[in-house]
């Protein structure tokens, strides 16, 4: 599934002005420190956001205005974080699960700051790891700083801390999601960044959340911090999610086919490592590529010998970083010094035999002079880089113009399609469930507010196509369907699947089960596909007390546990990959698959569920399509004492 994230933000601070339409927004971090000043070299400010979520949540349209009436010292930084939109408490009755988890760490002091993180999760998010440290520092040597890294694999975790120098006094590395036995949070898991107050002795949490402002007066603030925020479940978190679901993954009622099963070792180099995977693996002809999070590149695979041999990590290249970066050389040196510059890789796709795409976030930096200081503005702009497979060589970028401060879509350019000289995206309104829209903001307004029935009768695409030689987008299309305005859940449950074959193209929210195929010059004609129906599900009633909240959405958590992940397709047939599970988050271990074959001709389907994983024994990295020669077949991607392997699953 993807990760998700989204939005629009500005910040403007006494001179120094921040926007910018990015990719994952969850809160904004402002310093109050350096405020009078107005070079970049002095620029502590930054956006801080759910980054690429495995739980691929569309969190989006955030707008801050910071001046600096609201820095002064009567400002309550702590009741703004314990009041954020995102909100940790720790649960009841959890003071000897907090102490003993602490005393892991040896800490010897009575009080303890920490942060609670999931590397690459958030890439902004993480900017506070050293700001804070940093601070806490200033505002006294003895205050002391734990950094809890949740992450499956403590000695990846522990590299990717060290390769990125977030220096703390103790460290926790929880492999096995521990905290989330200790804390309850109003969202689905763990988003973002928290910092946290914390008495180990007593194994209380004092005060936490996701800040509004990071600076010398939040930070004295929560160090003189002595009232406890009172322990609270919320009700996410009083459900076993997946117990709801279980019955209804292990009821795939098709028989297991007799899988024939053949592995190959995936042959990494000294210094390169593989952490874990955002999207879909893929293997096309022999390359098997994917993103891989920490290292946050696409790593590149060539079949040799018998072996997948690693060959290229791609990343945006010194021209692709500055492409739309319109500051002289030396303020961009201090911005980028001061981590104000983040470049993320997303997706990838082969473009033909030996091109590959790479769907990118790139800093776009501007400035502009007001009076004698320099306002400095942040945005993310969407990319498709071009790479050769063989040489290595940069092509030429693909660069839309999303135009968010002008449009009503949002796009989600982590999954896309290059087809018929177009980009093709994930579009949908600007609404809930993105962040930063508050009831009185949509409600009444048929075509924003997607608990008003009205809404679904209103052109609510999910795909947008933008013109490859100038970028300017120029059509949406798609709907949503009966499930989601029965649910009125609206754009919460949407994860696009893209593929064509010759003149023809298909499209589908993989949470509907249908997916729509057309052709390059009558768009508005397709066919519908079903791969499974949703159509006729009972639902339950909508809850209106939840309405406009983000707990509302996981009430029909177990409406949508079969998602398509991906597809391919040829003359005869489309190819789907089927997860079974939680909706908007991947548990590979938890989680079951099942390869499901469409007749093109008739619509018929014929379902083969995969293997079971053994998880005392592998470790499942994720599950893709092996395209070979138009010859499609499923195949897992895990990990066995120490190495990896791709398992080709045939018929």
């Amino acid at each position: 599934m993807k990760k998700f994230f989204m939005g629009m933000i500005a910040v403007i601070v006494c001179g120094t002005a921040f926007a910018g339409n990015l990719n994952e927004i969850k809160a904004s971090a402002v310093s109050d420190d350096d405020l009078s000043t107005s070079t970049p070299d002095k620029i502590v400010s930054t956006f801080y956001g759910s980054g690429r979520m495995k739980i691929r949540q569309i969190l989006a349209l955030l707008f801050f205005m910071f001046c600096t009436t609201i820095f002064a010292q009567g400002r309550d930084y702590i009741n703004e974080m314990e009041q954020n939109d995102l909100q940790i408490r720790q649960k009841p009755n959890t003071e000897g699960l907090l102490s003993d988890y602490l005393h892991s760490a040896n800490i010897k002091e009575d009080t303890i700051f920490a942060i609670l993180y999931s590397p690459a999760e958030c890439f902004r998010c993480e900017a506070a790891i050293p700001a804070f440290y940093d601070k806490l520092k200033r505002n006294n040597p003895n205050n002391k700083l734990l950094l809890i890294t949740a992450y499956g694999d403590s000695k990846t975790a522990s590299w990717y801390n060290s390769k990125n120098n977030y220096k703390a006094d103790y460290y926790i590395y929880d492999t096995k999601s521990v905290y989330s036995n200790i804390f309850s949070f109003n969202s689905e898991g763990m988003y973002g960044l928290y910092i946290l107050k914390l008495v180990p002795k007593e194994g209380v949490f004092v005060t936490g959340g996701q800040y509004t402002v990071l600076g010398a007066e939040f930070v004295k603030q929560l160090v003189l911090c002595k009232k406890r925020i009172a322990p609270h479940m919320y009700e996410l978190d009083k459900k076993d999610s997946y117990k709801e679901v279980a019955d209804q993954i292990a009821m795939i009622n098709v028989p297991m086919p007799k899988w024939k099963q053949t592995d190959i070792e995936v042959n990494t180099k000294d210094g390169v490592e593989i952490s874990s995977i955002y999207d879909i693996p893929k293997i096309e002809n022999g390359h098997l590529f994917f993103n891989d999070m920490l290292n946050n590149g696409i790593m590149l695979f060539n079949k040799e010998n018998g072996l997948f041999k690693f060959k290229r990590l791609f990343q945006a290249d010194e021209a692709e970083k500055k492409k739309f970066v319109s500051v002289p050389d030396k303020d961009f040196r201090n911005l980028v010094k001061q981590g104000q510059v983040f470049y993320i890789a997303l997706s990838a796709n082969m473009l033909d035999s030996s091109h590959i795409g790479i769907s990118y976030s790139l800093p776009k930096i501007l400035r502009e002079k007001v009076g004698n200081e320099w306002n400095f503005s942040f945005y993310n702009a969407p990319a498709v880089l071009i790479r050769d497979i063989n040489n290595y060589t940069s092509g030429k970028m693909i660069s839309p113009d999303f135009d968010l401060e002008h449009s009503k879509y949002f796009y989600l350019h982590f999954v896309f399609d290059l087809f018929n000289n177009k980009l093709w995206t994930g579009s949908e309104k600007l609404t809930w469930p993105m962040d930063g829209f508050e009831k009185e903001d949509i409600v009444g307004q048929k075509d924003l507010d997607p608990f008003n029935g009205s809404f679904y009768k209103t052109f609510n695409p999910i795909i947008a196509s933008f013109r490859i030689n100038d970028g300017k987008c120029d059509g949406h299309y798609g709907k949503l369907e009966r499930i989601q305005e029965n649910s009125r859940t609206g754009y919460y449950y949407l994860n696009n699947v893209f593929a064509h074959e010759g003149k023809t193209f298909l499209y589908g929210n993989g949470y509907t089960g249908k997916l729509y195929v057309t052709d390059s010059l009558h768009l508005d004609k397709y066919k519908v596909y079903m791969v499974f129906d949703t159509d006729t599900v009972p639902m339950i009633a909508p809850d209106s007390t939840k309405f406009y909240t983000h707990e509302y959405g996981n009430l029909y958590s177990s409406y949508f546990t079969k998602c398509i992940t991906t597809v391919k397709m040829d003359k005869r047939n489309i190819y789907c990959l089927v997860k079974h599970g939680m909706p908007r988050t991947d548990n590979f271990q938890k989680d079951r698959y099942s390869f499901v074959i469409v007749n093109r001709k008739n619509g018929k389907t014929k379902e083969y569920p995969l293997p079971p994983i053994a998880p005392a024994e592998y470790k499942c990295l994720g599950y893709g399509i092996n395209a070979q020669d138009k010859h499609f077949n499923p195949f897992m991607f895990i990990k066995k004492d120490g190495k990896y392997i791709i398992r080709m699953l045939e018929i």
